[in-house]
C-alpha cells in the first residue's frame, strides 16, 4: 500500500546520521523514494484491518463484533486473556464468551489487542539473523510502553487508558519498517553505531507517515512523530499553547519509563523537568509510585498482551 500524502512528515535533513558508505546508500535510496512519492509503505496486517474496519461502525454491536473476530482463534484466545488480567478484572469474576470480553474491556482496547497480533506477527516473520534482537527487544519495549502508557494515562490524565495502550503499541512502528527494509542491507548492521543512527533519526517521520497511511488519528501520528522530541510544546484546538498533557505527553513519559526498566535504571530526578512530565504532573514520587507500585498492573498488561 503506497502513501497518498505529502510525505510532510519525513521533509526532514538528518544531517546528524554517521553512516557508513552502506547506511547512506539505504539512507539516501529511502530519501528519494519519499521524495518522489514512491516508497511502498506496508499494509496494515488483516487481522487488524479487519477489526479496524468493523470497530469504526458506529451502530455495531459487541455481538456482531464478536462474530467477526470468532473466527479468528488466536486473536480469540488474546482477548479473553486480556479481559481476565489482573488489570481490568478487579471483580475477580472470570469472562468465557467473546461479547462480554468486549463489553469490558471496550472496542478500542480490542482494537489494540488486534494491533498487538498483528505486529506481533510481523516482527516475528523478520525475527531472524543478525536483525534478530533488535525486533525482539522492539516487540518488548512496545509491550512496555503500551503499558505504561496505559497506567500514566488512567492515574495523571483525562485521556482513556486505551486510547494510550495503543498509542504506545504503535509509537515505534516506523522501526518495523526500517528494520524490515535494512534485510536488504545486510553490511549496515554491521556498523551498529551507523545503523542506530539511521533508526533514531528516521523512525519517528515514517512511524508517522506510516499511521497516516493506515487511517489512525492525528492524535495518533502525532504520538509517532514527536514521542522523542523533549522541549515539544503542543497546541490546542485554537493553534494556542495547550497547558494540558495530551497522548504524545503520556506516551513519552512512558518511553522514559521503559527505557529504565529495559536497562535496568532507576528513575532519573532530571525526568520531574521535563515540559511533558510537567504537564502531567509527574513529580518524583508520582514517578517512583508508577515504576515501582503499578508493576503488578504494568506486567498484568504486557503479559495478556503478548499472549
Amino acid at each position: 500500500m503506497g502513501l497518498n500524502s505529502d510525505y510532510s512528515h519525513l521533509h526532514k535533513q538528518y544531517k546528524k546520521v554517521n553512516v557508513n558508505s552502506i547506511g547512506f546508500e539505504f539512507v539516501q535510496s529511502l530519501s528519494e523514494e519519499l521524495s518522489k512519492g514512491t516508497v511502498k509503505l506496508p499494509s496494515l496486517p488483516d487481522i487488524a484491518l479487519k477489526i479496524k474496519n468493523i470497530l469504526e461502525d458506529p451502530d455495531v454491536s459487541a455481538k456482531q463484533v464478536a462474530k467477526v473476530v470468532g473466527a479468528e482463534a488466536t486473536f480469540t484466545a488474546r482477548l479473553l486473556k486480556v479481559a481476565n488480567s489482573a488489570a481490568l478484572n478487579s471483580s475477580g469474576t472470570t469472562i468465557k464468551d467473546i461479547p462480554t470480553a468486549i463489553t469490558r474491556m471496550g472496542f478500542k482496547m480490542a482494537h489494540s489487542i488486534a494491533v498487538a497480533i498483528a505486529m506481533d506477527q510481523v516482527l516475528n516473520s523478520h525475527s531472524m539473523g543478525k536483525l534478530d534482537k533488535y525486533f525482539k527487544d522492539l516487540w518488548r519495549h512496545s509491550l512496555n510502553v503500551a503499558a505504561f502508557s496505559c497506567v500514566v494515562a488512567k492515574k495523571q490524565t483525562k485521556i482513556k487508558p486505551d486510547e494510550a495502550l495503543i498509542a504506545g503499541l504503535l509509537h515505534d512502528v516506523g522501526k518495523i519498517y526500517l528494520l524490515a527494509r535494512m534485510d536488504d542491507y545486510p553490511e549496515l548492521s554491521d556498523d551498529i553505531e551507523a545503523f542506530e543512527d539511521v533508526l533514531a533519526e528516521w523512525h519517528t517521520g515514517v512511524g508517522a507517515a506510516i499511521l497516516e497511511a493506515w487511517r489512525f488519528s492525528e492524535d495518533l501520528v502525532l504520538v509517532a512523530d514527536e514521542h522523542e522530541m523533549l522541549d515539544r510544546v503542543p497546541t490546542n484546538e485554537q493553534g494556542g499553547v495547550s497547558f494540558e498533557a495530551d497522548l504524545t505527553d503520556v506516551v513519552q513519559a512512558a518511553n522514559l519509563f521503559s527505557h529504565a526498566i529495559e536497562h535496568g535504571h532507576e528513575m532519573e530526578p532530571e525526568w520531574a523537568q521535563i515540559k511533558s512530565f510537567q504537564r502531567l504532573k509527574l513529580d518524583e514520587a508520582l514517578i517512583h509510585e508508577i515504576m515501582v507500585q503499578s508493576k503488578a498492573e504494568i506486567d498484568s498488561i504486557v503479559s495478556a498482551l503478548q499472549g
